[in-house]
């Protein structure tokens, strides 16, 4: 493909496979970068920095797409997403207050649960 550039001579237009190496090459050098930075080692206009760094993220937010042969034909399939095992801080602090529950004698315990049923917006703190 061809293109005229602004003083009219006949340039090469680069494939969107090229485009798309070449961020990702100048991401490989310099990590992090700032956009302004990385369309000055691409070559590419804000705008177009702009569509290939959503595009990425698009794609990158997705399933990871799974390409097989089945006889001389490709079969694309989106693989299945993984259960997230991150937990979260809240999630933490929940079983540390349980966790020291678990070591208050059975009466305290006792104690401590019926005064939260009594107030129920009343977080259970150890003491």
């Amino acid at each position: 493909m061809f293109s005229n550039n602004k003083n009219g001579v006949k340039k090469m237009k680069r494939t969107d496979l090229e485009v798309c190496k070449s961020i990702f090459e100048a991401l490989f050098q310099n990590n992090p970068i700032h956009k302004s930075d990385l369309r000055g080692l691409t070559g590419l206009g804000p705008r177009s920095v702009n569509k290939w760094t959503d595009l990425i993220e698009f794609i990158q937010s997705q399933p990871q797409l799974k390409i097989t042969k089945k006889g001389r034909y490709q079969m694309l399939e989106l693989e299945k997403p993984l259960l997230d095992e991150k937990i979260s801080p809240e999630s933490v602090e929940a079983l540390k207050i349980m966790r020291s529950l678990l070591t208050l004698p059975p009466d305290e315990l006792k104690k401590r649960l019926e005064e939260s049923d009594k107030v129920s917006e009343t977080k259970i703190v150890p003491k």
